[in-house]
This record gives structure tokens, sequence and C-alpha cells, in this order.
């Protein structure tokens, strides 16, 4: 089943040390108050649906679209109001070259705050990414999909800052967190007002409906993020 196939899928990124663990769904009930209890928290290994919390929409890519015009010719990064999507799930790992983080991620262990991560795009192995090259519509910074043999591997403006709310020593699901990028140190975010549509993206475009996504020397609002939807890697 579906499931299946994603746990699948995360088995065959965490090669450097052996699983041994389950997965639950985003929706198990029980007793979120301890470490060990694991639904409280993302962990690494999770495969995760990054909700923007201000529209209600999901971070989405796809293998159809490309940043063409003045962008990088880079998968496209969206968000898109299709809850059900597969193109909406982000698997969890350790930072490209992390130095002292390359073992912060270890499968199912919670994400702590201030480290840095990557997120992969589990339908076409490819990461979060972002860099100066200027955004389609809203004069950010463009955030694309990379990685050059699609393999999971890019380089390191890859890597993704996790920041939570004060007090917070882990990244919790139900607590929004903002996503500072460790490269530009800009915030990942996104605006309904720039919403692709006929006019600005043609008849046939993939991504009509779906909001742009960009990197912004700010974190307001709109730059806060939630991860209730997924499915989480748990230790027990």
């Amino acid at each position: 089943g579906t499931l299946v196939a994603i746990a699948s899928l995360i088995v065959a990124f965490m090669k450097r040390q052996p699983i041994s663990g389950k997965f639950s769904s985003a929706s198990d009930n029980g007793d979120d108050s301890a470490y060990d209890g694991d639904k409280k928290y993302v962990t690494c290994g999770s495969a995760i649906k990054l909700t923007h919390k201000e529209t209600g929409y999901l971070l989405n890519s796809q293998s159809d679209a490309n940043w063409s015009g003045r962008g990088s010719g880079q998968q496209v990064v969206t968000l898109t109001p299709v809850l059900s999507s597969h193109d909406s799930l982000w698997l969890v790992r350790e930072a490209h070259h992390g130095r002292m983080d390359k073992d912060i991620c270890a499968p199912s262990t919670p994400v702590k705050c201030s480290t840095n991560i990557r997120l992969t795009h589990l339908s076409t192995n490819k990461n979060l990414h972002s860099h100066k090259v200027e955004s389609q519509m809203r004069g950010g910074r463009e955030v694309s999909a990379f990685s050059p043999r699609g393999d999971g591997e890019g380089d390191i403006k890859d890597n993704w800052i996790i920041e939570c709310e004060r007090g917070a020593k882990y990244w919790e699901r139900d607590r929004p967190v903002r996503l500072l990028h460790s490269h530009t140190l800009d915030h990942l975010s996104s605006d309904v007002k720039n919403t692709f549509n006929e006019r600005n993206c043609g008849r046939n475009c993939p991504i009509q409906n779906h909001i742009e996504v960009t990197g912004v020397d700010r974190d307001g609002k709109s730059e806060l993020w939630l991860a209730t939807l997924g499915v989480h890697f748990s230790a027990s």
C-alpha cells in the first residue's frame, strides 16, 4: 500500500545505520507529554507534509515543472491546495556535509531546534533548495528542488535551520516553526497574493492555482510552518 511504498523510500535513504522502529500516521492518539511517545515530535527519517500556517496549503514540488525565464531552470517548489497529493511528502534528513550535524538526524530521533536539516522530496529525490536567484513574482529568493543526479544529494544550499518557538527544545508537530536557509539566511515564505494563474503562468501551466514559495529576509506570520501531517517514524 501507500505507506509501505513510502517506508521503502525512507529506508533506502537511511543506509548509514540499521533502522528499528515503526511508522505511525500523524492522526495516532496517545500521550504526547513524554519524549519517548514520539507523537509530539517531528523525527528524523519521517516523511512529512509541511503546512503553511497562514494559508493552509502544502509545500509541494513536481517533476513536470521547472523555473524558466529569469529562473534557475531547477524544479519548481510551490504551495498546493491539494492535501492528498503525494508530491507534498518530504523526507527529514541530516544536513549536507553537516560537520557537527552529520549525526544529529539519526533515524527516529526528534529533530532538535536550531540545527541544520535537509528536506528531500520523496517523489523526485530532490532537496528543498534556495540560492540568490530572484523569485518569479515576489522579489525574494527563488526556492527550488535540487539534486543534479536525482539521488537526493546536492550541496550546502540544501540546508535549512529549524527555528522553534521560544522555550522549545525539539521540533513539535503541532507548534509552528520557521525554516531559515543556512546560506542566504532567508526564511521560507509564501503569500497568497502571489498565486499562479492563467494570466501570469499560461493556459496549460502545471502549477496553476498554486502559490509561489520564496526566501525572504523577515520572520513574520507568512514564514510559519506546521508538520502535523505525514508519515512519522517512531522509535517505539
